[in-house]
């Protein structure tokens, strides 16, 4: 495992984690965290462990605005993530040339992902674990993140008590709904694995499915019993939903 940065579109630094196999391979895997999330928190640390145990060279990412990656949180949009994926990709890919390419990510990395795969022919393989979509925000929500002119949301740190705040303006939530993954995902022509839980209440499995109805095949949907959003708080949940993300990529 090996912590580095690599620099974005407005030239500033991103930081990253990598994860190498054992054995050199040509498989790649790039994690996208969820809304404000952290490229530490243990599902997708214990995710790049179990892909980079089965021959990818794994990296996960902190997008610009957020956790150890430079710039102000109002650089945290959709069009600027898209770019920090490409960014990412374009410096893997200068260090080998890598002839698959798994994007995958949880929560709005998962819908981050869904929308660069529909961008980026590079991209073999996508993970959607949760894929937020236009549909996660209600309109009462919006109404009032647009009265208000700002949303603060936090975000606690992994193993710790400590607790990061952020304050996302409005303009973030215009960014986003520009983007339409349920439109975009039929632009896919690689296999998509989408994954969500019965106890979901964030992201809706039928939102899930909305999305996964558009998609493009080849593509599985799987609904794992006693799973929820943030799995990620129970070491054991995340054992089973990368047993199952393994499962249906054939590893």
């Amino acid at each position: 495992m090996e912590k580095i940065t690599i620099k974005n579109s407005l030239g500033q630094n991103i930081a990253a984690v990598v994860h190498y196999p054992e054995t050199k391979t040509d498989k790649l895997a790039v994690l996208c965290p969820g809304n404000l999330d952290s490229k530490d928190y243990q599902h997708l640390v214990k995710l790049a462990e179990v892909l980079s145990a089965r021959g990818y060279t794994a990296v996960r990412f902190d997008p610009a605005g957020t956790w150890e990656s430079e710039g102000k949180t109002d650089l945290y949009t959709t069009t600027q993530y898209l770019k920090d994926v490409k960014s990412v990709l374009d410096f893997m890919l200068s260090q080998k040339p890598y002839t698959e390419i798994l994007l995958g990510g949880h929560s709005r990395g998962g819908q981050v992902s869904l929308l660069a795969a529909a961008r980026d022919s590079r991209i073999t393989k996508v993970l959607a674990i949760m894929p937020s979509s236009r549909r996660t925000i209600n309109e009462n929500q919006a109404i009032e993140w647009q009265k208000q002119g700002f949303r603060i949301s936090q975000r606690d740190v992994q193993g710790s008590d400590v607790i990061k705040e952020y304050t996302l303006p409005y303009s973030h939530l215009v960014d986003q709904r520009s983007y339409d993954v349920e439109t975009d995902v039929k632009n896919i022509h690689v296999p998509i694995v989408f994954i969500t839980g019965e106890l979901e209440k964030t992201v809706l499995p039928e939102f899930v499915m909305e999305i996964f109805n558009r998609a493009n095949e080849p593509k599985k949907f799987i609904n794992i019993p006693g799973i929820a959003h943030d799995y990620r708080k129970n070491l054991a949940e995340v054992e089973i939903v990368n047993r199952e993300i393994l499962r249906a990529l054939n590893l």
